[in-house]
């Protein structure tokens, strides 16, 4: 019966894909609520798990029986989003960390330098600011970067270059004086 419906769905049958997310979307689905504690995060990944089979149909094995095969998706689906989470956290903590990261019992210049970041980050062309936002906030690699937008790997350093440039210039008063108003607060 499996093999029927790899073969089904190798051959673009829409109804046999139909049939197949029928069977084991729930499945999924609680698996990845339980895994990600999250139920937004499940109906995510659930979602991305599907495309995949669907995406990749042609590389199903008639072999293997569907349910293994989609489960081994799922938990390469889940491996991919707890990669992601890590990078997220690894590469651009969260601003509410930021008082006790930059300048501990300094909550209002922390909450200046969070608004200045955020406008800072407003001023970048949409393209760059894209680019800036999925290689320090979600963690994107170069190449992946580039396959996600369709340019060069040359075009995202380029570009994160320059917004790197750019932030800087503006944020640096900021910083100046976040670190002035730090060093006050130590000799008091």
């Amino acid at each position: 019966m499996d093999a029927n419906r790899v073969a089904a769905l190798q051959s673009g049958d829409y109804s046999a894909f139909t049939d197949v997310f029928g069977m084991f979307w729930e499945k999924v689905y609680d698996y990845l609520a339980r895994k990600t504690h999250s139920p937004e995060a499940a109906k995510d990944l659930t979602q991305l798990v599907f495309i995949k089979v669907w995406k990749y149909r042609a590389t199903l094995a008639a072999d293997v029986p569907l349910n293994e095969q989609i489960f081994r998706k799922t938990k390469q689906v889940f491996i991919d989003w707890l990669r992601q989470e890590a990078r997220k956290r690894q590469h651009f903590p969260d601003f509410a960390e930021l008082p006790d990261i930059a300048m501990p019992g300094s909550a209002d210049i922390a909450f200046e330098m969070r608004t200045d970041v955020q406008s800072a980050l407003k001023t970048l062309p949409p393209k760059r600011k894209e680019i800036f936002e999925l290689r320090h906030i979600y963690g994107y690699s170069y190449k992946e970067i580039s396959e996600l937008l369709g340019i060069s790997t040359k075009t995202v350093d380029s570009q994160l270059v320059k917004a790197n440039i750019q932030l800087r210039k503006i944020l640096q008063t900021s910083i100046y004086l976040a670190v002035i108003s730090h060093i006050v607060q130590e000799m008091n």
